[in-house]
């Protein structure tokens, strides 16, 4: 799941990159810029944004789950706080992961339909079937990424924006045709730009899987800060050229039934034959290798971090994640061939049912960022940087920022992470100072002048 540990920093950049600029960033960005226009951008911002924030605290990351020898983000919650917390993270990572490969979906079958002239349901069945037959392990997943994200700079970075421009006049004659909320920063509106795209986009890194996915596959703990900055570089070209495009497509077709068929119907209009299969192709394969990086991710959260955990809790095993002072990583339990088949086809339902019903491909992704956020982000914050906070105080934290979360999305017409957020963070506090001290033994794979002490560290058990 972690590759070995093996990746450098350049690979493990553009993996990250080529997942952004999958279905939601060239699809959905492209829509976005169709319905949006300049405003349109801060989806891509927020990500470009993501991967700064991240690189600082990458290297912390790195190093207690390369101590623990942990592979998912409900290993990393649960040594600190235990079973819930590791469950809890499980779940709703594996919910969210459900949410970001429906939106692959969405945005495969759009061009299916588009280049075919097929159904829309069936594009989205044949679009899942092809994902759930082309699975394969992060390392493989990545190298083909490589590969696409060259053809997507190629088509997406390059002749497409140089191509839609010329075909609109130049940048007066989109300036000048486009209307003037589409001219306008925060014309989406700023409740919609900080409260449901910068603040969950932003704080993603802090609950996502594939954070910690791709930060425990990298070599050293500077090749996963610096993994980030080339992440956020390679990804930058992609996010804005995008942007350029919706808006080149809406001064020529202003009536599209769908701003995500925007994408889809520039290419097919203005390439030539040869290079619309080329670049349909790699935004298709994108597409395909971003769904099965999120489907390992969604498959490693709910077995790893919910059946596994669940069913040792019944049979009373231990939840401690650490011997001898490192996690037998080597001898994890895995689901055989067969039943993780079987998992993935079950997750592959639900992730087609949300492409049916949700067919909009960056709200999907910033569903999926907001739930995370909304559970996860305080005591994730935690971890890393209190060793005052305790297990009660996680427990409470997870439960009040989901559910208050999960409440007001359905009662209130504002982003709801603006409360879920402060009552999370107010009593995970509270509760923290309510009750015990924890151990130092809890906290030590997280700072380094406890992991100096601690009994766990190879180097303390080789000096006794």
């Amino acid at each position: 799941m972690v590759a070995g540990r093996s990746f450098g920093s350049f690979l493990a950049g553009v993996g990250k990159a080529a997942n952004l600029a999958g279905g939601s960033t060239s699809v959905g960005g492209t829509g976005y810029g169709y319905t949006y226009g300049i405003s349109g951008s801060w989806f891509g911002i927020a990500n470009i944004i993501l991967g700064l924030v991240l690189a600082p605290i990458a290297p912390r990351i790195w190093r207690a789950m390369t101590r623990g020898g942990f592979t998912s983000v409900g290993e990393y919650l649960g040594y600190r706080f235990g079973r819930f917390a590791q469950v809890f993270a499980g779940f709703l990572n594996t919910c969210a992961f459900i949410g970001f490969v429906s939106a692959q979906i969405v945005a495969t079958a759009t061009i299916m339909t588009v280049l075919f002239g097929w159904d829309y349901t069936f594009s989205a069945v044949i679009s899942t079937v092809i994902v759930y037959t082309i699975l394969g392990g992060l390392k493989a997943v990545v190298y083909t990424d490589c590969m696409q994200m060259a053809i997507i700079y190629l088509g997406i970075v390059i002749i497409l924006p140089i191509m839609a421009v010329h075909a609109v006049g130049g940048f007066g004659e989109i300036w000048s045709n486009i209307p003037t909320n589409l001219q306008q920063i925060g014309s989406m509106g700023w409740f919609q730009i900080i409260g449901v795209i910068l603040i969950p986009t932003i704080t993603a890194p802090f609950t996502i899987q594939s954070t910690y996915t791709y930060t425990a596959a990298c070599k050293t703990a500077k090749t996963a800060r610096n993994a980030n900055l080339w992440g956020s570089l390679f990804y930058a070209f992609p996010a804005f050229a995008v942007i350029l495009i919706g808006l080149c497509c809406y001064v020529m077709y202003p009536d599209l039934a769908s701003d995500q068929d925007a994408l889809p119907t520039i290419i097919t209009e203005l390439l030539p034959n040869g290079l619309i299969g080329l670049l349909l192709a790699a935004v298709l394969s994108a597409t395909m290798s971003t769904s099965s990086t999120g489907l390992l991710c969604a498959v490693n959260c709910f077995t790893s971090d919910v059946v596994f955990v669940i069913r040792d809790a019944i049979k009373n095993r231990s939840d401690r994640k650490i011997e001898e002072g490192k996690a037998t990583e080597g001898k994890k339990e895995v689901l055989t061939l067969a039943a993780t088949r079987i998992v993935i086809a079950i997750i592959g339902v639900f992730t087609l049912i949300g492409s049916l019903y949700f067919p909009n491909i960056i709200e999907l992704i910033l569903l999926g960022y907001s739930l995370i956020c909304g559970g996860l982000l305080v005591p994730a914050v935690a971890t890393m940087f209190s060793k005052r906070a305790t297990k009660p105080a996680a427990i409470v934290s997870m439960l009040s920022g989901g559910i208050s979360y999960l409440i007001l999305s359905f009662t209130v017409s504002w982003p709801a992470i603006f409360l879920a957020v402060p009552i999370s963070a107010v009593l995970m506090i509270v509760v923290s100072l309510c009750t015990k001290k924890p151990d130092p033994l809890t906290y030590d794979l997280y700072f380094e002048d406890e992991w100096e002490q601690s009994p766990n560290n190879p180097q303390n058990r080789q000096k006794q």
